[in-house]
């Protein structure tokens, strides 16, 4: 078969996807949960530019979602929710890895807008340089603007490698614990690192939180298992545009990176 044929027969089955996400995402309650990194003029070492998001991108952003009427969830409030009432929009923002500047950049501009995040902290970054300090969780918490959870101790892939059951317990025991020691606060979800997990990782992860969020793809929340929820990437070739797409044309953006994907053009 030709490349041309190939082309063709991808972009059939592209659109029959998105057409079908779309008809039975519209029938229930559907929450689109974005996943940041960092906030900075200046990535957090040299290779993350790809993860760090200029705060003026951000704040273009932010300001999208305000004038649009889109209310912001903390990742803990999405077990929950109830089915959407015509015209209701919710989003979940939230950040991986705690670093520094999500509170001297992106805190500011939450408070601005009046949107909440929900940061997973790797609880052995905590008061280390680059990352946030315990006095900054415990700021942010109280605002009632962000929630710090777990993004485990070491943010060492949990269903690869050779971990045994006793590490992947202190990973989710330990973080938690370390956590709410820095903000007050309960610490009820998780965020796998780089996506790994199995259904032993997810037995133990039972044991401490309600929420886990899984894999990086464009599937909303739409009140399914809260331990295997879905994010969608937000990174620094991200357009405004690109946000409205995800947001308010989400058949259009899955056609439009899966033909990037099979393209090589990303």
């Amino acid at each position: 078969m030709n490349t041309f044929k190939r082309i063709l027969i991808a972009l059939g089955l592209f659109i029959i996807f998105a057409v079908g996400v779309e008809l039975h995402t519209n029938l229930e309650s559907r929450v689109l949960v974005y996943m940041y990194h960092s906030v900075s003029d200046q990535p957090f070492n040299p290779d993350a530019e790809e993860f760090t998001v200029a705060p003026a991108q951000f704040e273009k952003q932010l300001r999208y979602f305000s004038e649009q009427g889109f209310e912001t969830l903390f990742a803990t409030e999405l077990p929950g929710i109830e089915p959407q009432a015509a015209g209701k929009k919710e989003i979940v923002l939230t950040f991986d890895d705690g670093y520094e500047d999500n509170y001297t950049d992106a805190f500011p501009l939450l408070k601005k807008y009046g949107c909440k995040a929900t940061i997973f902290m790797i609880a052995s970054k905590i008061d280390q340089p680059g990352y946030l300090s315990s006095a900054q969780i415990r700021e942010m918490t109280e605002s009632g603007v962000v929630s710090v959870q777990s993004h485990t101790v070491s943010h060492q892939p949990l269903a690869w490698g050779d971990k045994t059951y006793e590490d992947v317990d202190y990973e989710m025991g330990e973080s938690k614990r370390l956590i709410e020691a820095a903000s007050g606060a309960e610490v009820t979800a998780v965020a796998m690192p780089n996506g790994s997990f199995d259904q032993t990782v997810t037995d133990i992860a039972k044991k401490y939180y309600n929420v886990a969020f899984t894999g990086t793809d464009f599937a909303p929340y739409t009140g399914q298992d809260p331990m295997n929820i879905h994010r969608v990437g937000i990174y620094s070739r991200h357009t405004i545009g690109d946000i409205r797409r995800m947001t308010e044309k989400r058949p259009l953006y899955v056609l439009k990176r899966g033909l990037e994907k099979l393209l090589g053009l990303e």
